[in-house]
């Protein structure tokens, strides 16, 4: 494939399309009305001529190439349409006429190309499973996995370097992924559950599953301190994939059009770093996790819809906030994954998260399909119990709504027990709260925003707008309110 550059029209007299002189190719293309959507048609029949059957999808032209379906670059896109530069079609007075193709005129063939081509939801109504160099493994409905020839209806664009079934099964002591793996979670409680978790991300991103399971998850990896395996992690969730099914897109930038379209086709979203003191936009990270339809746009192309189905993994040292708090749907969509080791400096070899891609490509490979098996037969990935305890700790000290109506301080209806408080009190007595307990006064929510987290918590509060004022019902709150609090944060 060529590499994109701009070329004059004189440039693009391309042998791949049958012919080499300029003069000599008018006779060969000639048209019976030349309209741009009549040059179309006859771009795509070139292209099928060439390729097989085209489509259009997500924004680009895809043709399949013996294990996988490939863009089209945009420069030989252009050369197909520039090739009618020249050709001859009758006028309206049975003369001779001359097509002159300017950039307006070929963007416009181009734009009825797409119409022409267009396959809509073609890569998404696919099958799913991982295409690896030796054929398409797909999973059955217990996760048990069979290897089929590779084919242009199992709509893969991506192929992995590994082979499956491979030599070896397991990583075995004298492997860098067990070397590595075991060094990053030596001595915890949970490291088989954390080793097992891993595997599990790696097939279901190399499967492209991430967002067709029951519970899809976004995996936060977190480690206080620095040499803790967590970068490699992602270096090496990397390497099982080939570059083009990996993004680094900082969930910060998820509200962005031009930055999310770069989500479009990929298998995992992997960022070295979630960095800067930018809030997640809570409602466009749901949706992305999920793989809800959202639109993005690259600078100087139109916008496209699609469905992203990337698994999420990002590292950090300190866990990021959310605007508009952690909700249930939030909650639902994250997991964390603890690093609580610093390895050693004899332990510590340079690359290996990359390298175990690189160099046991096979081992790696069938780590995944053993991983996605599990989940494909379960529903959804496995969860270590630190995890657990850390995203709600994350939770809590992230969303100090959520964390005061955890606390001792609200009491919840019961059975033939009726609790009611009214709001502007509740929110008083939340201030005074979250001071005691340290929370930045600049990040506490107004009341109306008070007064709708509480409600989407999930803990069966409801609001009653009362003639002396609104009422919480299904909740009582304790302790003593903060003096003049609705007029220090506002209403």
């Amino acid at each position: 494939m060529l590499e994109q550059s701009w070329l004059t029209l004189e440039d693009l007299v391309d042998p791949r399309f049958g012919y080499s002189e300029r003069s000599n190719s008018r006779e060969a293309r000639r048209l019976s009305i030349g309209s741009d959507a009549e040059i179309a048609e006859c771009v795509a029949q070139d292209l099928t001529d060439r390729y097989g059957k085209v489509i259009q999808d997500e924004g680009e032209f895809w043709k399949y190439s013996t294990t996988h379906w490939e863009p089209i670059n945009a420069e030989e896109l252009w050369s197909a349409v520039a090739r009618y530069d020249g050709a001859g079609y009758p006028n309206g007075r049975g003369n001779e006429a001359i097509i002159r193709l300017g950039k307006t005129r070929i963007e416009s063939g181009l734009a009825c190309l797409v119409q022409l081509l267009r396959a809509r939801d073609f890569f998404r109504t696919g099958p799913r499973g991982i295409n690896c160099a030796s054929g398409f493994i797909t999973f059955g409905a217990l996760g048990q996995p069979e290897l089929l020839r590779h084919h242009r209806e199992h709509r893969q664009r991506h192929v992995l370097a590994g082979s499956w079934p491979g030599n070896q099964s397991k990583p075995n002591s004298t492997s860098l992924m067990h070397r590595f793996l075991h060094g990053c979670f030596n001595g915890d409680d949970d490291e088989a559950a954390k080793i097992e978790l891993l595997g599990e991300i790696a097939g279901i991103s190399a499967a492209g599953l991430a967002t067709r399971i029951k519970s899809p998850k976004a995996v936060v990896l977190v480690g206080r301190s620095t040499e803790n395996g967590k970068s490699q992690v992602l270096a090496m969730h990397r390497s099982l994939l080939p570059r083009d099914a990996v993004s680094s897109i900082s969930p910060t930038k998820f509200s962005d059009q031009t930055f999310i379209c770069h989500l479009a086709g990929k298998l995992l979203n992997a960022p070295d770093e979630l960095a800067g003191s930018d809030a997640i936009s809570s409602d466009v990270f749901k949706q992305v996790v999920t793989g809800d339809p959202v639109t993005g746009r690259e600078v100087y192309r139109s916008a496209v819809e699609f469905e992203p189905m990337a698994q999420h993994i990002f590292a950090t040292n300190s866990l990021p906030s959310f605007k508009g708090g952690v909700d249930r749907g939030v909650r639902r969509r994250l997991m964390v994954l603890v690093f609580n080791r610093v390895i050693p400096p004899e332990e510590r070899v340079e690359r290996i998260g990359a390298r175990v891609g690189e160099e046991e490509p096979d081992l790696l490979l069938q780590w995944a399909v053993e991983g996605a098996s599990r989940v494909i037969r379960r529903g959804h990935f496995s969860e270590p119990e630190s995890s657990v305890e850390a995203l709600l700790d994350w939770i809590y000290s992230s969303d100090p709504v959520l964390a005061w109506m955890e606390s001792d301080q609200v009491e919840y209806a019961r059975p033939n027990v009726t609790l009611e408080a009214k709001v502007s009190e509740a929110y008083g007595k939340f201030l005074r709260w979250a001071g005691e307990e340290g929370f930045d006064k600049s990040r506490l929510p107004a009341v109306n925003v008070f007064s709708q987290r509480v409600l989407g918590a999930g803990k069966g509060v409801e609001r009653r707008r009362l003639s002396n004022g609104s009422r919480f019902t299904g909740m009582a709150a304790i302790g003593a309110a903060l003096d003049q609090g609705l007029s220090s944060f506002g209403r």
